[in-house]
């Protein structure tokens, strides 16, 4: 799917350069925009409206790059727009500029043995999380004439915050996810929605976490098949 934005001008400067650079050089060829940034796209694409409350811009790549993913300096590309790498404790590369930090994920199939995974293609190092591929898998784009941003569809970003949101260490951050939940889920496309959930595969543990989310949001399980 992919949707021309009417209102081009929903970033800020910064955050717009740093697209468009990424873009410039194909990284939303495999990869996404995700994160709180996202609401701006479901703003202007879905009418989902959400007042912005972050300065972390989160992307998600796949763990394995196809051949068609040319080799990038991604961190070259990020630096060169006056950000500072920053290496923290776990080795995960973050970078900064004033008061926005750019950050990278990628799936986790299991095990939580890793807390880094080196992206050697594009010089970048991503964390990984569980569900990232039920973002990757659920695309749209977003035209903006000059550039375009892929990022998950709001039924997929949906989904997974309700499955992440129990798994947040602080009350603050898991708060804002099911805020975001709960504004997503009066636009929810019933379609889209159901081919999102008959993707997963849910453990009876991920279950449980999906209906303390949707109780938390007074929203009905039986729309996410769970009895």
């Amino acid at each position: 799917m992919e949707i021309s934005l009417s209102n081009r001008n929903i970033f800020p400067s910064e955050v717009r350069e740093l697209l468009q650079a990424f873009y410039s050089v194909g990284f939303f060829n495999e990869s996404l925009l995700i994160g709180s940034w996202v609401m701006p796209l479901y703003q202007e694409a879905f009418g989902i409206n959400y007042v912005l409350r972050t300065m972390d811009i989160d992307f998600a790549v796949k763990f394995a790059l196809s051949d068609k993913d040319r080799s990038i300096d991604l961190e070259k590309v990020i630096t060169d727009l006056g950000y500072i790498p920053v290496v923290m404790q776990s080795g995960i590369r973050k970078f900064t500029r004033e008061n926005f930090t750019v950050e990278f994920v990628a799936h986790r199939k299991g095990g939580r043995d890793n807390e880094v995974v080196s992206i050697d293609k594009w010089n970048i190092t991503a964390s990984p999380l569980p569900f990232v591929d039920l973002l990757l898998s659920f695309p749209f784009i977003a035209d903006f004439g000059s550039f375009k941003v892929k990022a998950p569809l709001p039924e997929a970003f949906f989904v997974h915050k309700l499955i992440t949101a129990q798994r947040r260490p602080g009350e603050s951050k898991r708060d804002k996810d099911l805020d975001q939940c709960s504004i997503i889920a009066r636009h929810l496309a019933p379609d889209r929605l159901d081919t999102v959930v008959k993707s997963l595969k849910l453990s009876k543990k991920t279950q449980k976490v999906l209906r303390a989310s949707c109780d938390a949001i007074d929203f009905p399980p039986q729309k996410l098949r769970l009895q």
